[in-house]
């Protein structure tokens, strides 16, 4: 067992930033091989004399790293999780559940390495009394390195950055999706958004939508025409994951299956034992079953290669969540050339793609996206972002529609501006970001920078058209509070350039408008 080129470069890029003190954040893509990282790293250091701790929240990825430990290395680690009734507490080497680890520490050696494995579930230390937060800050002189596909959390952002709130410094090392797909280690994603959408306009938010008050919106017919719909979709396809909200709702779905279509469904819930889990997970291996229906139960720590249908019916404001459900299916396997995302909830519109990223954050942490969920979550009519009147395909790696080069004229719904760091400005640039509509009715986002440092002609022009009596120059974190609640063109002109779409020209009300 040998390390890819981009397993051992993650490896040194985290191995030099901990040797300068820093405690890195590895971003690398559901199925790329966090596990065999985790090995290499814990094996350097114990061959330093040192303590290493990996620690994570559910026993399945206890199991899987310890294992892939043993395979990597030729010699067993210490576990502490009571689900898997162990409790090795002297060993050098020692993979855990944080639950578990909470309750032993002190029968521990003070550890030298700290590696969290999904480490978007640990929280910005804001006061926060976590699990995560009393191990971190109990043992602050060791090293920690954060491991996950999605360095993010919905209520607080960018898992690192500089300044006591953050636990990891830096970004060490990204490896998405894309360039995974691209050098042939993850099967690509296929997608469509569904002429059946959930309506979420009068469903609460706390955090997220609640998922009881989804169930409800969920009626027995409608989940009638959904099974209807994947099965004439996905007739191909021959191992299907179906995310959602409730257990009733899993329940009903997986009823439905069994009577209405020719597949094999059953139910993986949390409150089932972990015999009755094995269960399901054997028949789903040997082919017993072919469609699984679930809620929480096969997002982290599930891992089925030939999964190539994910059905989702679960709508989220949660990127990390949209993200974990999506990398359930870049596994490569023998069965399947690559994955069909059907969605019923609106993510890929709302969300976007598994890639996102460099579509919601850059490397400072700055939210970039005006779609990246706001505390509190504001309802807005269905008619202000349209959903889909057709089957329209949608790329789950971008989330964009799919289109061409040419010039559009799109009308605008609303607005978004931050400042934000350039490789080609000496000076922070504003980008100014435009949600809108385009004739199929799927909903995009354009943009365009504006350099409010040493501005042009055209940039001055910009606070004109919105009637704004700034002063150039000005910071552009500044002006940016102040452009949200400026006027609003109509619309714009955009041009598809890649995954993006960028502005080329604004249309405002003329002057006495109404």
């Amino acid at each position: 067992m040998e390390l890819r080129k981009y397993q051992n470069e993650a490896v040194c890029s985290a191995y030099a930033q901990l040797l300068v003190g820093k405690n890195p954040v590895l971003q690398l893509a559901t199925g790329t091989g966090k596990s065999l990282i985790i090995a290499e790293l814990a094996k350097r250091y114990k061959a330093e004399g040192k303590i290493v701790w990996i620690l994570t929240h559910v026993q399945q990825l206890v199991k899987q790293n310890a294992l892939t430990y043993l395979a990597y290395t030729g010699t067993k680690a210490g576990i502490v999780c009571a689900g898997l009734k162990r409790k090795d507490t002297a060993e050098p080497i020692i993979f855990g559940t944080i639950q578990s680890m909470m309750g032993v520490l002190a029968e521990m050696t003070t550890p030298d390495l700290i590696i969290i494995d999904e480490a978007h579930r640990v929280p910005h230390d804001f006061g926060e009394d976590s699990l995560y937060s009393k191990i971190l800050k109990r043992y602050p002189e060791a090293g920690r390195v954060a491991m996950t596909a999605t360095p993010w959390r919905m209520d607080n952002g960018i898992i690192y950055g500089q300044g006591e709130e953050f636990f990891f410094d830096t970004l060490a090392y990204n490896y998405n999706v894309t360039k995974a797909v691209e050098d042939g280690y993850l099967t690509p994603l296929v997608g469509v958004e569904t002429n059946i959408q959930l309506n979420v306009e009068n469903i609460s938010v706390s955090g997220d939508f609640i998922q009881k008050e989804v169930a409800e919106a969920q009626t027995y017919e409608w989940l009638q025409g959904v099974v209807e719909s994947f099965e004439d979709l996905a007739t191909y396809r021959n191992h299907i994951a179906v995310y959602c909200p409730t257990v009733k709702t899993a329940q009903y779905t997986s009823r439905l299956i069994n009577d209405r279509t020719g597949r094999t469904s059953a139910v993986l819930t949390g409150d089932m034992n972990q015999v009755e889990r094995d269960r399901v997970f054997t028949a789903l291996w040997d082919g017993s079953i072919d469609v699984v229906c679930s809620v929480d139960m096969i997002t982290t720590g599930f891992d089925f290669p030939a999964l190539d249908c994910i059905v989702c019916l679960r709508p989220t404001l949660s990127s990390s969540l949209w993200v974990q459900i999506q990398g359930r299916g870049t596994r490569l396997h023998k069965t399947k050339k690559n994955c069909l995302i059907l969605d019923y909830a609106g993510n890929l519109i709302r969300l976007g793609g598994v890639d996102m990223y460099e579509t919601f954050y850059k490397e400072n942490g700055e939210k970039v996206d005006a779609v990246e969920p706001q505390q509190p979550y504001q309802k807005k009519p269905r008619t202000l972002y349209p959903g889909l009147n057709t089957l329209l395909p949608i790329d789950p790696m971008t989330g964009q529609v799919a289109g061409d080069a040419s010039l559009i004229e799109v009308p605008v719904h609303k607005c978004n501006a931050i400042a934000m760091n350039t490789r080609n400005s000496r000076y922070p640039m504003m980008m100014v970001t435009y949600t809108c509509s385009t004739p199929e009715n799927a909903r995009i986002n354009a943009t365009k920078f504006v350099n409010t440092q040493e501005p042009k002609d055209k940039d001055s022009s910009f606070f004109k058209d919105r009637r704004l009596p700034v002063s150039l120059p000005m910071q552009a974190k500044r002006v940016s509070y102040l452009v949200k609640d400026a006027t609003l063109p109509e619309s714009v002109i955009v041009k598809k350039s890649g995954k993006y779409w960028n502005v080329i020209e604004e249309k405002f009300p003329e002057a006495g408008a109404a």
